[in-house]
């Protein structure tokens, strides 16, 4: 091979060596070891609180390192200036759907330890919203009492409306014969929670004590006077929901049963909410002791 042929051979090996020498990785930045370690550290996991846990937590946060979910606990209720011993439970919660958001329905009822005949009990109301890990109160309605003998009667949770929650007492007072169960409605208002109205849920005398023996051998004129002067009649109550996009649907008592004389009653009475006072208004005839 001539001296002229091997010259451009060794211009091809003198590029390839520089080709070579430009394809050498160039030093990294300080600062990318770095960045590329937190591009591939996992991302901390999302805690998740249970509904149970909030709703532990809040009692806990409001009624003492006692309270629970389930059964009772022991505490104190002042009223008139007078603390006296209470024993609380969690008399009904429900979460429900208000919007594109959801909330709490909390009743906490207490009974008096030592209550006499004529004292009532209390029940706490509250509508909560998830809140961080827990849950912060939108509205509440406390030291409202219900009941005698120091027992607050029963809550439940109701819907009054497409997405119009809140709470139905039912309460009464037993004696010398008669039964007087009564039902109170607790709705969020603009303001809050309001006792919205108050009607009976169910009146008797079925145990007046002059008519409670009578029987086949009693003179005719005291069974007359006890037929006529017997009663017992029942309010159901209901939300009329045939428009289920209402936003407050109309309030239904229905008034059933047996009044004096042996009269059969049967009707149906319709309220509205007042959208100024928050509160139904119901005629006296369906918070009576007897017959009208």
């Amino acid at each position: 091979m001539s001296a002229v042929s091997l010259k451009p051979l060794a211009v091809l090996a003198l590029v390839g060596t520089a080709l070579l020498a430009g394809c050498k990785p160039a030093a990294e930045p300080a600062s990318a070891p770095q960045a590329d370690a937190a591009k591939a550290a996992p991302s901390a996991p999302v805690t998740h609180v249970s509904r149970t846990a909030r709703l532990q937590a809040f009692l806990t946060g409001r009624y003492g390192k006692d309270a629970k979910l389930s059964g009772q606990w022991r505490g104190s209720w002042t009223q008139d200036d007078e603390t006296r011993a209470i024993d609380w439970q969690v008399c009904a919660e429900q979460p429900v759907v208000t919007g594109d958001s959801w909330q709490q329905l909390l009743a906490v009822c207490g009974a008096l330890v030592d209550g006499a005949h004529i004292d009532p009990g209390t029940i706490e109301f509250f509508v909560l919203q998830p809140k961080g890990d827990g849950f912060g109160i939108t509205s509440e309605l406390t030291g409202e009492r219900f009941g005698s003998g120091g027992q607050p009667g029963s809550a439940s949770i109701i819907r009054a409306g497409s997405d119009f929650y809140g709470f139905r007492v039912e309460d009464g007072w037993f004696g010398q014969g008669f039964s007087l169960l009564s039902q109170s409605l607790i709705l969020p208002g603009p303001k809050g929670l309001v006792a919205t109205g108050n009607v009976r849920s169910h009146i008797d005398n079925d145990a007046q004590y002059e008519c409670d023996t009578a029987d086949a051998s009693t003179d005719a004129d005291t069974v007359e006077d006890c037929r006529t002067r017997r009663f017992s009649i029942d309010f159901a109550l209901r939300f009329d929901d045939s428009d289920r996009s209402a936003r407050v649907w109309p309030l239904l008592i229905e008034e059933t049963g047996n009044t004096c004389g042996g009269k059969r009653v049967r009707q149906e009475h319709r309220f509205t909410l007042d959208p100024k006072s928050w509160t139904y208004s119901f005629p006296e005839s369906l918070r009576r002791e007897g017959c009208e």
